[in-house]
Order: C-alpha cells, then structure tokens, then sequence
C-alpha cells in the first residue's frame, strides 16, 4: 500500500504530459559505480600445479655441449608467494639447489674419461638459494577480462656456488637455465589463467539488463534508469584482494502515467573510465505537470467565494482562473462584483499576471500585477477606485500559493526505496537520495511544469564475481 501523502501527490500533479510543445529537459547523467572486488586466490593452486616443484640430475652428469665439464644437481623450488602491489602481481619464490661440478679429463692414449677434480656445494651441508621475481601488470581487456604483461627480473645468486672450470661458472650453465625455465612457467601461467579467472562480463551483462526495467515506484509513477554506456576503472589491490569498478552512466528520470515501453540496448563496447567518473553519483530529474484547471481549483478554494469590505463597499472575489502567459508568466483571471456605487460598480473578469516560483516548499505566484495585453482590457481599472484596486491585487498576490513540501518528501522517500533494491539475484542496487528540490517551473499550454531533481549516490553490490 503506498502512503496517502503519495497518492495525494499523483493526484495533485496529475500524469505526465507526454509529447507537449515544451522542450525536452536537458540530459541529466548519472554515474552509478559497481565496485568490483575478487581474489587472486585461485591462481596460486594453478600456478603451484602447472610449475614443477623440483628438477635433478644425480644418477648421470650432465655435460655441457664442448663436454669440457659435467654436473649433477638438486633443484626444488619453495611455495610460490603471490601479492597485489598497486595494479600489478608480485610474485616470487626461492628455489634451493646443490651442485657438484667436475672437469672432465680425457686419457689420450685409450680415450677414457675420468670426472676430476670435482668441487660441490649444498650437498651435505645447507643447500644453496637463489630468488625469482617477477612483476605483472593488470589491466582490462575488450572481452571484460583482466589481462597481465609479466617480465622478469634477472634471477638473484645471494650465495651461489664457487664451481668454476675454465673461466666459466658453471652455476650459471648448470642452475640458472632450470631457474629461469620455472621463471618462464610462473610468468605463462599467471598470464594464461588471469583472464580466465577474471571474466566479469557475465555481471556486466546482468546489471545492464537489469537497469532497463522501468520500476513502479508509487501508482502510475516509474522510476527509469536509461543506461548509456559503461566503463572500468583502475585496478587496484593488495595481498590477493583485487579491486576495480565499473562505472555505469545513466539517463535517469521519473515518468507519470503508463509503465514506460522500454527498448533493449545490447552491452555496448567497454571503454576506460576517466579519473573524474570514479565517484558515484546519481541526478534523477522529475518532471511533474500541475493542470491549470486543478490550480485554478485549489487557487479559488483559498481565495474565492469570499467578501471583501473596501470603503464600507463589498468587493467579492468569486473564482480565479490561471493560465499561461507570455515570457514565463501565468495570467490570473478573477471574476470580481464590485459595487463601489454611482460609476463604481463593476461586475465581470479582471486579468492580472505574475511568475510562478519555487520558494519553502511552496508553489508561489510573484510581482502579481494587472495584466497590460491590450487584447485584456481591464475595465475595472477604470472606476478609479485604488483601494478597490489595490484590494484584489493584494489578496490574489498574498493567496496565490500551493503547499507541496509534504507530497515532495513522500515522493522522495518512494524515490529512495526505489535506489535500494535487488536487481537480479546476488545484485543489489544501493542509493541514497541527499538532496530533492525543485529547480524551475514552466507555463505550458495546459499544466504548470514543475521540474525536480533528485541527487544523491548509488552503488551496485554484487555478492559473487
């Protein structure tokens, strides 16, 4: 059941006056932010599955392509530890190795080969480490994915192992290739299962669609929430935690009268947000007709059927008319007996006119003067009677008003159950409206147009990406 302060509005303002000569009301555009939050966590079982945890050669030496050396080693790497810094992944992990290398000595007369001398490191006693790092960079690609550009960093020896035949270091010929090959498998792996992981064009879809179904939020009353095109902020993160938004922009407005014939608009391509767009923002314009025969109704059950005394004389205001006027104003026709004696008397319609303006909650009529059109002539000004004059002209300018603060707030309250709302399963739409107001009124042909705007904030909650 909706309030009674909401019913006596739509039957205050009446239905939307769709296709009036009026111009349209200048596109309002709202920003609507969808906070993305999702982990990393998922990628670190696939990356400690995809990349060996250990390579060794001890059964055989393993020669190098001059066969002028051969080693033997023990490779295992530790947990792979992955952080968010910024917009980028930091990964890295320590491997241990052992080594032994030995010069290969040829005996030249029956061509035998014997393995000496041989010098070893890390085996009985503490293996050695060496450090890999690397650094991907995530950003949003055209599928709605994250995608990452990982490099590496040199491989770091904090204490590599002293084996040396020749000049050559066999540290770097033996160890550095089985590092740097996991190196290799961390960097593919990260950059071949992210976009997989981070798909979120699927919530995209459902949040678009679900924003072009017009709301109901009083009787006849729609809430429309047009979208116009969506874009993805930075990324941003720490730990596993990876945080981005998308920033929805919307046509919003609140129509009256029949549910709106909404046409659906597919997703439109992704584009990156601007720095200014990443704060949430809603403006939903209302636009409200008040029929000149309801105001001129209300305006002549404050101000009509009522006597005046002026000079000991009765001067009866009997109905008052409105309708519009030239440069924003509104004409006021007062039907008026006045019987101020001899070449006094007067008995018909004097016209006078004054500007519509929005002020404490009320619809006020200002500067009411008598009108000078010369197609209105005002006979009445002609008996010469000023405090007669003056009379009408102060009681209609005093009397010409329209409480509306009251039907405005339970509009508001509609308006702000409307902004906090599901929109499909695991989506939420969560608005705030700060500020209601009304922002111009304009004479039409047969309503006076009160134009709203509501502003506030809006985000959309989704509980899984």
């Amino acid at each position: 059941m909706r309030s009674s302060a909401t019913r006596n509005l739509i039957a205050l303002f009446g239905v939307l006056c769709i296709g009036q000569a009026a111009p349209p009301p200048p596109a309002e555009l709202s920003t609507i932010v969808i906070p993305i939050r999702t982990t990393l966590a998922p990628l670190l079982p696939i990356l400690e599955k995809q990349v060996p945890r250990s390579m060794s050669k001890l059964d055989a030496y393993e020669f190098d392509p001059q066969k002028r050396y051969g080693a033997k080693y023990d490779v295992a790497r530790q947990p792979i530890a992955l952080n968010m810094i910024g917009s980028g992944i930091h990964a890295t992990l320590t491997v241990k190795y052992a080594l032994e290398g030995c010069k290969r000595v040829v005996n030249p007369i029956n061509g035998a080969y014997s393995m000496w001398p041989c010098v070893s490191c890390g085996f009985n006693e503490k293996m050695r480490e060496a450090y890999i790092a690397i650094d991907s960079h995530l950003e949003w690609d055209a599928a709605w994915r994250m995608r990452t550009k990982t490099t590496a960093r040199p491989v770091e020896f904090p204490n590599r192992c002293q084996v040396t035949f020749a000049n050559l270091d066999i540290t770097d010929r033996a160890i550095a290739p089985k590092v740097n090959e996991q190196l290799r498998d961390v960097a593919k792996t990260i950059d071949a299962n992210t976009p997989k992981l981070t798909n979120i064009r699927p919530n995209a879809q459902q949040i678009w669609d679900a924003f072009q179904t017009p709301t109901e939020i009083a009787p006849r009353t729609f809430l429309i929430l047009d979208p116009i095109d969506v874009a993805l902020g930075p990324i941003r993160g720490a730990g596993l935690n990876v945080t981005s938004a998308i920033m929805l922009r919307a046509r919003t407005r609140v129509v009256l009268g029949d549910r709106p014939i909404v046409t659906a608009k597919p997703l439109p391509p992704l584009r990156v947000a601007a720095a200014n767009e990443t704060s949430g923002s809603i403006r939903v314009p209302a636009d409200v007709d008040l029929p000149y025969a309801e105001a001129s109704r209300v305006l002549t059950e404050q101000l009509g059927k009522r006597t005046y005394k002026v000079g000991g004389r009765d001067l009866i205001l009997d109905t008052l008319a409105l309708s519009p006027a030239a440069n924003g104003k509104l004409t006021i026709a007062a039907a008026i007996d006045y019987r101020g004696g001899t070449f006094r008397n007067y008995r018909g319609v004097v016209y006078l006119e004054g500007t519509p303006r929005f002020r404490d909650g009320m619809i006020v009529i200002e500067n009411v003067d008598y009108s000078i059109d010369p197609k209105r002539r005002n006979p009445f000004l002609r008996i010469g009677d000023r405090i007669a004059h003056d009379t009408v002209k102060t009681q209609i300018a005093a009397n010409s008003s329209w409480p509306i603060a009251g039907q405005i707030a339970a509009l508001r309250n509609e308006l702000q159950r409307a902004l906090t709302r599901q929109l499909a399963p695991g989506v939420t739409l969560r608005g705030n409206v700060d500020s209601f107001e009304a922002t111009e009124l304009l004479p039409l042909l047969d309503s006076l147009r009160i134009r709203m705007l509501a502003t506030g904030s809006a985000e959309v909650e989704v509980t899984k990406w």
